[in-house]
């Protein structure tokens, strides 16, 4: 949702951004719906482009399975709006 609407604020079309981010117009539009799957490259490339920052923190040592539930919480939150 964020991604979206940071797009639309800078008054960039779908089109537009994969077109600055080098990929095609299905990638934002999966992107922004949350896709769990997308290439982290590229979503940070994407948060780059519509001067979005993301962050990480690791408090503790983590098992695999504590591991892939955090992952999925990271991208959930880089479609949340940045709080200053």
């Amino acid at each position: 949702m964020t991604i979206r609407l940071k797009r639309k604020e800078k008054g960039l079309s779908q089109n537009r951004l994969a077109e600055m981010l080098g990929v095609e117009r299905k990638w934002v539009l999966r992107l922004e719906a949350g896709n769990p799957k997308a290439e982290l490259g590229l979503v940070l490339k994407t948060l780059n482009a519509l001067s979005l920052r993301a962050s990480l923190n690791d408090d503790r040592p983590l098992s695999r399975e504590a591991s892939t539930s955090r992952l999925d919480e990271v991208f959930r939150r880089l479609q949340r709006p940045v709080r200053k």
